[in-house]
């Protein structure tokens, strides 16, 4: 093969391989469109019990022996993680909310009835010095999809998947929050390289923990 063949060659794999990448990222797209609407679709009643099944779930799991326990607070239709703090606190666990600092996340402790500050998404956040990442025991991520082999389908920004790949000790067991109709494993067809697998999603239905 001559060199401007081979040229051609790596140009034509290059053109493919930018092709597949914006074929997968519109396809992921359209899916958090039509979850983001699935969950929204939830009727109120429904979607409070189902936040407190999640929490009596976990519970009742040996996870809730930890100590220091990083939540979210409910945007878009995800699942009220209102619940979960309010036994966590009851119990005298440390909870821990995120904050976004340019393209990264930390996390900070909190208390219900702190003061937030909101966050350019409309989102509360904590003020404080941020823990260090090996602190936490763990990490309920909010997500808008998720597969029976651990793939985890975010919002886009992929502040979490950040966060569990920047390289600081992490070993907090990773459970993704969301509902039971939010599974759809048609989405392992658009993983990325950069998706962080989940250890367990936690939904009314259950915990579910992956190989």
């Amino acid at each position: 093969m001559s060199v401007n063949s081979q040229n051609i060659s790596l140009k034509n794999n290059r053109d493919n391989n930018s092709v597949g990448q914006a074929q997968n990222a519109a396809s992921r797209k359209q899916w958090r469109v039509d979850l983001r609407q699935r969950r929204k679709a939830i009727a109120a009643s429904q979607a409070e019990h189902a936040s407190k099944e999640a929490a009596t779930h976990l519970c009742h799991d040996p996870l809730w022996n930890a100590e220091h326990i990083a939540l979210y607070l409910p945007n878009d239709g995800e699942l009220n993680t209102q619940a979960i703090a309010a036994e966590a606190q009851r119990a005298g666990k440390h909870v821990y909310l995120p904050v976004l600092r340019g393209s990264g996340m930390q996390f900070c402790q909190w208390s219900a009835g702190d003061p937030l500050k909101v966050n350019r998404f409309g989102i509360g956040e904590p003020e404080g010095t941020p823990v260090d990442a090996s602190r936490l025991q763990l990490l309920l991520l909010p997500t808008v999809g998720w597969t029976t082999s651990g793939f985890r389908l975010g919002m886009g920004g992929a502040y979490y998947d950040r966060f569990l790949a920047d390289g600081e000790p992490l070993t907090a067991f990773r459970i993704g929050l969301a509902y039971d109709c939010q599974r759809e494993d048609a989405l392992d067809a658009f993983k990325e390289s950069w998706d962080q697998p989940l250890d367990a999603v936690l939904t009314e239905k259950g915990l579910r923990r992956f190989e």
